[in-house]
């Protein structure tokens, strides 16, 4: 059990599944004070096979991942890509410039291993006395509108009963939770093959994370630490007698496809596999929640998966603590399932409309996609478009539109979009942090020269939203975290209240802050609740 737990068999949340996304979940709650109980039905950990799928970590995840301070780790141990470039038959068609991102503290593409990313998130869920309780399942729920009670199996055969106040479902593609919560898993049929593997390679391999097109498929080449690759292709169907794909098919379908000069060394792993994609019909039954893979399977293209998966942690995690601990009516919960839903829909169909425009046969419409892609780059599109689409950064909870690859409005920001603020410590450029538990007032003074009318005006906020929201002056910035803030706050002076996971969630004029604090006062449950301190371990 996990370190201050009253009441095993009564915990506030029960998390099922250690992969990933129940271990950001299970930090998040514990670093918040609240009494979570996290199991996995794999009896023993077995690392020593190196295979490992997820690879990617793109800006977003980094950014909200540093609510339970590991981003630094992460980048500490992995790859940083700059760009990522498209190739067709050899011929370079552009790349988007992760390094040219405008607002984000990570502008890159973090290559890790998934096992050294859990490793990490590993050490921090123990860090903050949390605790993965090996070979336990779930055998049964009901009662999840209400109360629900949960029948836990434990390696020995020994049944438990608990009766937690939430459940989370992060227990993968084949979830046990989604299934007993009759929650319906489909997705469309995809008959395609891929083969994947870490090795050394020699000789021309680029330098940042590069996509290969060609008439018969196509090949991923994305650098780790250590000079090694992480190679990825779709590959003609193997039967079970045939093994792991060899190097010598590895370097034989990268030369083909990628037309470049290279040697495949030794292999660390190599493993072949057929994707199973689908999606929940809903992400919510009562007090039961699905996140990670257990609500979405989206195609690999891309290397989304496990990020959104994040996304889905951090929008969960803020707000079922805030309930928990009495901070934030239960009605706040309500929002989870149509934003992450949305948001996993548009990448899902953003990673298939990827794979598809990837896999073009016929000469004309090979032709026709490399001359979009061109147009694109040179019309800017690919820094505009691609670059926030690939690092999540333009996820908008005010628009839930879920269709893939739309171009999102450009302007001031509106409620629902990303700003470039975070919890954890302030950045290098002086952007101050957000709170990670509460929502921050932002009192923003445009193009303004602060004055005595803006001191009176920040002590007024002050002394308005004590209590309800943490208040930030900026108007102190200066240089680089000014510029990028004007971009989505505009000129003039404006308060914008965000919420802990940095998406702006309503503005007013500085000197009418009623509509805020009306919009804390809804948030706000009916009666208080008894209030849980957060650990600063």
């Amino acid at each position: 059990m996990n370190r201050n737990t009253p009441d095993p068999s009564a915990p506030a949340v029960l998390v099922i599944g250690a992969g990933p996304v129940g271990m950001v979940i299970t930090s998040e709650l514990l670093q918040q004070g609240v009494d979570v109980r996290l199991i996995d039905r794999q009896a023993v950990l077995d690392e020593s096979d190196p295979h490992s799928k997820g690879i990617l970590l793109w800006p977003r995840s980094l950014e909200l991942l540093r609510r339970i301070g590991v981003s630094e780790q992460l980048v500490a141990a992995g790859h940083r890509s700059d760009a990522v470039g498209y190739f067709s038959d050899g011929r370079h068609l552009g790349s988007a410039h992760l390094d040219r991102h405008p607002d984000s503290p990570y502008n890159f593409v973090l290559t890790l291993p998934q096992r050294e990313t859990e490793r990490i998130l590993r050490a921090r869920l123990a860090e903050l006395g949390g605790v993965i309780e090996r070979g336990v399942s779930m055998e049964d729920i009901r009662d999840v509108e209400t109360a629900p009670v949960v029948t836990l199996r434990h390696q020995d055969g020994r049944l438990e009963t608990v009766r937690p106040s939430y459940v989370v479902g992060a227990d993968g593609p084949g979830s046990i939770t989604r299934n007993l919560l009759g929650i319906s898993f489909e997705g469309e049929p995809i008959d395609v093959s891929y083969a994947i593997g870490d090795a050394p390679i020699h000789g021309d391999a680029p330098k940042d994370t590069a996509y290969y097109y060609s008439p018969d498929g196509v090949v991923a080449l994305v650098p780790l630490a250590g000079g090694h690759y992480r190679i990825a292709a779709n590959i003609p169907h193997r039967t079970e007698g045939e093994g792991n794909p060899p190097r010598e098919l590895l370097e034989e379908v990268i030369r083909r496809r990628a037309k470049i000069d290279i040697t495949v060394g030794e292999p660390l792993w190599t493993r072949s596999f057929r994707p199973r994609l689908g999606m929940a019909a809903g992400f919510r039954r009562g007090r039961a929640f699905l996140a990670g893979d257990s609500g979405h399977a989206i195609s690999p293209a891309g290397g989304q998966g496990m990020n959104v998966g994040f996304q889905d942690a951090a929008n969960l995690a803020w707000k079922l603590a805030g309930v928990v601990t009495g901070r934030l009516d239960a009605s706040v919960l309500d929002s989870y399932e149509p934003e992450r839903l949305s948001s996993a829909q548009r990448m899902s169909a953003t990673s298939a409309a990827q794979a598809r425009f990837a896999m073009q046969k016929s000469p004309a419409r090979r032709l026709r996609r490399d001359a979009v892609f061109v147009a694109g780059r040179l019309a800017g599109v690919l820094q505009r478009v691609l670059v926030p689409l690939l690092s999540q950064t333009d996820t908008n909870y005010g628009d839930l539109d879920n269709r893939p690859l739309v171009l999102r409005r450009q302007g001031l920001a509106k409620p629902g979009e990303r700003l470039p603020l975070f919890a954890g410590p302030a950045l290098a450029d002086g952007t101050p942090a957000l709170d990670a538990y509460r929502h921050t007032v932002l009192l923003w003074p445009g193009r303004t020269a602060t004055s005595a009318d803006w001191a009176a005006q920040v002590g007024d906020a002050r002394e308005r939203f004590a209590g309800t929201a943490e208040v930030l002056d900026l108007g102190g910035l200066t240089g680089r975290a000014a510029r990028k803030l004007r971009r989505h706050l505009g000129r003039n002076p404006v308060l914008a209240l965000v919420r802990p996971d940095g998406h702006l969630l309503a503005t007013a004029a500085v000197e009418r802050p009623e509509p805020l604090q009306l919009r804390l006062e809804n948030l706000a449950p009916a009666r208080t609740a008894p209030a849980v301190q957060p650990v600063s371990a």
